[in-house]
């Protein structure tokens, strides 16, 4: 009966809806991004709900058709729930810290890199998402940081004829 149980719990996973994948996913961003400081804080975190997905299979949006993008955009909704609610968990561990965003109306945030282990943040097991990573900001723009989520959308999404919807 635990081998039966055990499989279920395996096919009921959802590796892009998983806590941990998404926070691996926002951990890696922002060290890559070198979301570091207050000063260099990755503004609005409801943008990495769009990127996870390149930053794990292929950094670069114009690789991925259409209707791939269209999955992409709709799946991104979901996960902005999921993010909030990861956020606070790690902001409650140290591992990023946050402030909002009074003019933008949004929620900022950083990497607190003293708490996370340097053997995480090892180039070399991470190579291919930190790829992605590098190249997915040279395909949205350097300030992949500081864009605003609605340029983020149109330069990935709206561009690529994917219909999009108040983000």
């Amino acid at each position: 009966m635990q081998n039966k149980n055990s499989a279920k719990k395996r096919l009921m996973f959802i590796q892009k809806e998983d806590y941990n994948f998404l926070a691996y996913s926002t951990i890696l961003l922002l060290n890559t991004l070198e979301c570091t400081t207050e000063t260099r804080k990755f503004k609005d975190f409801r943008k990495i709900a769009y990127l996870v997905d390149f930053i794990n299979e292929n950094g670069n949006p114009r690789t991925f058709d259409q209707s791939q993008l269209a999955i992409i955009y709709s799946r991104a909704q979901i996960k902005k729930k999921l993010l909030h609610h990861l956020l606070v968990v790690l902001k409650n561990k140290k591992i990023i810290e946050v402030s909002i965003n009074g003019s933008s109306k949004t929620i900022d945030l950083w990497l607190n890199k003293g708490m996370v282990s340097t053997q995480f943040l090892d180039k070399f097991f991470f190579e291919r998402e930190i790829n992605n990573i590098i190249q997915l900001k040279v395909s949205v723009g350097a300030n992949l940081r500081t864009l605003t989520i609605k340029t983020l959308a149109d330069k990935i999404f709206t561009q690529n004829n994917v219909l999009t919807w108040e983000v």
